[in-house]
């Protein structure tokens, strides 16, 4: 994971029969573009549980949005590229991180983890609003066996779908639900819940390809 450059982040909307396709076209397009210069490093996160609402989650990050434009003009990508499918409804934008907070002594860091994924949508204007009610369940959660980091990533565009996003990882899920469970740490439905002005979908995640 870079601390440098920007975020792409796309969240995918699409019935589970659906997603080992999408892996696929996913890993092909990526795969003709990650040698362009300015990328950096790209992961595609599949759900856990076919209940959640985003079934896959790309994290990618670049030098700048000019760098990915360019990778994206290439005539090669441009001729081989599937268009996005009728079964699929993508949430795109770029981010910025506005908060992060980071293990110390908590997780092992060994072996791929899991990935716990909360995206919110709430207006632009609302953020600043927002961001000590994440920050009080955020910070509680990082002393937490098992926790690695959380960044919380804002967007660029005010009309972006999803206004923050928020990517955690752990240990592993049973990590994850040990603090869920956790009357020391929030509870489980203030880590989905959010203020009245903004909608949450939180989930796990985990690791399916890896650029």
């Amino acid at each position: 994971m870079t601390d440098n450059g920007i975020t792409l982040i796309d969240a995918w909307e699409l019935p589970e029969d659906r997603i080992d396709e999408s892996i696929a076209r996913w890993r092909e397009r990526v795969g003709l573009i990650h040698a362009a210069p300015g990328f950096q490093d790209a992961r595609l996160h599949r759900r856990l549980f076919p209940q959640s609402r985003l079934g896959l989650v790309n994290v990618a990050h670049w030098d700048s949005i000019e760098a990915r434009d360019e990778a994206l003009a290439n005539p090669d990508f441009t001729a081989s590229a599937a268009t996005a499918a009728s079964y699929a409804t993508v949430h795109g934008g770029w981010y910025e991180v506005a908060a992060e907070f980071r293990a110390v002594g908590n997780g092992s860091g060994e072996g791929p983890g899991i990935t716990f994924i909360n995206a919110f949508e709430l207006p632009a204007e609302r953020i600043d609003d927002f961001l000590p009610h994440w920050l009080d369940r955020a910070e509680p959660l990082s002393k937490a066996p098992g926790f690695r980091d959380d960044r919380l990533h804002r967007a660029v565009d005010p009309d972006t779908r999803f206004q923050l996003v928020s990517i955690a990882h752990w240990d592993s899920p049973d990590a994850w639900r040990t603090a869920d469970n956790d009357p020391r740490f929030p509870q489980p439905q203030q880590l989905s819940s959010s203020p009245d002005f903004a909608i949450a979908d939180p989930a796990l995640f985990r690791v399916v390809v890896d650029f």
